[in-house]
């Protein structure tokens, strides 16, 4: 059994999930951590129907875990207009997030979470080249 998150500003839980609707769109999001962010963003306060159904989506595809982001994301007015400005937003975060004073360790945090979205997506593709027949 698990603790229950700890609840942080509802703030907090709006950039986190704009960040991941950004790199939704730009083909940058592993899909397979939304249940657990989202359990944190109902623990923050997000109120919203889409987000209390990916924090309950631990047997969902990433399919279906991806598309519920996209609602939440919608229902809650962090979705982007278009790619190209989610482009701008993620960029912007990046540029911000590596003027702080904590720039070393996101590069690093920021490398190894671009290494495992490379790893599931290899994996990803794997498995659908060598799926069982029968």
């Amino acid at each position: 059994m698990t603790d229950s998150p700890t609840p942080r500003d509802a703030g907090v839980a709006r950039a986190e999930l704009r960040d991941d609707e950004a790199r939704r769109l730009l083909g940058m999001l592993a899909p397979g951590g939304l249940p657990l962010r989202a359990q944190q963003w109902v623990a923050d306060g997000l109120d919203d129907p889409s987000v209390s159904a990916l924090a309950d989506a631990l047997t969902r595809t990433d399919e279906q875990r991806t598309e519920l982001l996209a609602e939440a994301a919608a229902t809650l007015g962090l979705g982007f207009a278009s790619v190209k400005a989610a482009r701008a937003y993620h960029g912007e975060r990046l540029v911000a997030s590596m003027t702080a004073a904590s720039a070393p360790a996101d590069a690093l945090g920021m490398a190894n979470g671009f290494t495992d979205t490379i790893e599931e997506s290899v994996r990803d593709s794997i498995s659908r080249l060598f799926r069982p027949r029968g």
